[in-house]
């Protein structure tokens, strides 16, 4: 535990000066503090001071910062094994773990009068009684403002060493603390002659060597167990790997045996479709074919057909042609053979020696004349 006796008490030596040595602006690179414990101690040797006592002029009580500081370097240590977070460790973060676990931290057990008063006593009794107000007035100020003041008014860092615990350029640190003063001030309104000893209200409450040693424990103890549940992860993150692996090449595996890869069944499908395009297009040709065969024949028939019309038309025209000048000759001798008649009826008695005569005649030649005209 923090023992505030004064047997152990506060220094009143500045860090500015006590602990030039002890850059811990600078912070550890977490690639680095994942490799063991110690880069992680030597971190918490070379900030616990500093930090130690801005928890307590943020709390005003021992015990609050005891219990702040142990979870932040615990729950620090704990976010810088994750296997996510990169960049480093520095002061600055342990700053803001700890703006954020004093939001929600009850600091109305203050012991101000008891410790940080005890520890003045070449304060008189008119500056105590005004600098027993002094927390009240600060912890109405904006949290960057009580960073700054507390950093240099009650730990006595210079500006530049201020600038690197919080990451800025010394010379805004500079403008800023001068700004948070005169706002400190407004609002403290201290006796004169305590206004004129701001810079001896120095106050670094020291750790005990028992609770220092038990939150060094703690620490180790954490991050053997933060190592040990990482090495799980790998083993699991190995075995996981492994079993995926093989889950997968059995899976191909059984779909390479069991059937063709999707690229041949794919290539197989294109050359089927144009195996039935191409007979597609052959029964087209064939039927188109076939269509000009029959036309063609279709063609011939019906060319044959005028033909032998044409000929049949003109052989009736020819008949009929003979067969009227035939009949028209018939009509002929039979008028010649009316005509032989009648004279012979009238000159049968005396010539019909002579008319027998010239009817073979004219029978002679109208046979004659039948047949000429038949051949």
């Amino acid at each position: 535990m923090v023992d505030p006796t004064p047997m152990i008490g506060a220094s009143a030596i500045p860090l500015g000066v006590r602990d030039t040595l002890k850059p811990f602006g600078k912070g550890i690179d977490l690639a680095i503090l994942k490799r063991g414990a110690k880069d992680y101690l030597d971190f918490l040797d070379a900030t616990k001071e500093a930090f130690f006592a801005y928890l307590y002029h943020r709390t005003g009580s021992l015990k609050a910062a005891q219990e702040v500081l142990s979870e932040v370097y615990v729950d620090s240590l704990s976010k810088s094994m994750s296997f996510w977070r990169l960049g480093s460790l520095t002061f600055r973060s342990l700053i803001d773990a700890a703006d954020k676990a004093l939001h929600n931290k009850d600091t109305v057990a203050a012991d101000i009068d008891t410790v940080f008063l005890e520890h003045l006593p070449w304060l008189s009794a008119e500056e105590r009684s005004s600098a027993s107000s002094l927390h009240d007035a600060l912890w109405t100020l904006p949290v960057q403002a009580q960073r700054i003041l507390i950093l240099s008014l009650f730990l006595g860092l210079a500006p530049n060493r201020i600038a690197d615990a919080l990451g800025k350029e010394a010379a805004n640190i500079e403008n800023e603390m001068q700004t948070a003063t005169e706002l400190f001030l407004s609002r403290w309104q201290p006796s004169v002659s305590l206004k004129s000893k701001l810079h001896e209200l120095i106050f670094l409450p020291s750790l005990d060597i028992n609770y220092e040693t038990t939150l060094r424990f703690h620490v180790v103890e954490k991050y053997t167990a933060l190592r040990f549940r990482r090495a799980q992860w790998v083993i699991l993150g190995g075995l996981f790997a492994v079993l995926s692996n093989v889950i997968v090449a059995s899976v191909l595996a059984v779909a390479v045996v069991t059937q063709p890869p999707t690229s041949v069944r794919g290539t197989q499908r294109q050359l089927a479709s144009m195996d039935a395009l191409l007979l597609q297009r052959q029964i087209a040709m064939q039927t188109t074919q076939q269509s000009l065969s029959v036309s063609f024949r279709e063609t011939q028939r019906i060319v044959a057909h005028e033909i032998a019309h044409d000929f049949t038309t003109l052989g009736l025209a020819v008949a009929l042609e003979s067969l009227m000048e035939q009949q028209s000759q018939e009509a002929e001798v039979n008028r010649l053979l009316d005509i032989l008649k009648s004279a012979q009826v009238a000159v049968t008695p005396s010539i019909h020696p002579v008319v027998a005569m010239q009817r073979e005649s004219v029978k002679y030649v109208v046979r004659a004349l039948l047949g000429w005209s038949q051949i």
